[in-house]
């Protein structure tokens, strides 16, 4: 309850702000890959199936939001991720795709925090990277999100600090809107 509370009181100075605003919600699903970033280490990059939840505000051309994501069974070395984050991004305006179908471009930061399992211990960590990707406008407030991001855990220790790859399909809810 209290992340929750948090969050909004967090949210709260950029709704008062925003001039035509909207809230939304998300469930985002698809792959990563990750690999240690020592390059003593020789580790390789593992695949495995990645999920996350959002929810936030979106002015006209910028969007803030809480998320999380977790993924399992990534490989021998790092075999598990799970991480809240906060993210800014910049969107672009509405352009035609195809027809009448719209489409926005974004791109923004992510920073947060990284509990993963690497080499079979606990880790926590410092998150921090940038994602980009394409919002195909649907009716009824829905819209469909692919978004490529690239991050990094760091916690100042070579056998435990990663880099990470994910790209992901999404689907967003936009509600609330002032």
């Amino acid at each position: 309850m209290k992340l929750l509370s948090t969050f909004f009181l967090l949210l709260l100075p950029f709704s008062l702000l925003a001039e035509s605003g909207e809230w939304f919600i998300g469930l985002d699903g698809g792959a990563t890959g990750a690999k240690l970033s020592n390059s003593d280490l020789n580790s390789s990059y593992a695949f495995s199936p990645e999920y996350g939840v959002k929810i936030g505000i979106r002015e006209k051309n910028s969007r803030i939001y809480l998320g999380y994501t977790n993924a399992s069974d990534i490989g021998t070395e790092i075999s598990k991720t799970q991480s809240p984050y906060l993210a800014l991004e910049g969107i672009s305006n509405e352009f035609k795709v195809i027809s009448n179908s719209t489409a926005k471009f974004f791109f923004g930061v992510r920073l947060g925090a990284s509990f993963a399992d690497v080499n079979g211990s606990n880790t926590s960590a410092l998150l921090a990277g940038f994602q980009t990707g394409l919002n195909f406008m649907l009716p009824a407030d829905f819209e469909i999100e692919l978004a490529y991001r690239q991050y990094w855990a760091l916690r100042n220790n070579d056998a435990t600090d990663f880099r990470a790859s994910a790209a992901t399909l999404g689907l967003n809810y936009k509600f609330g809107a002032f």
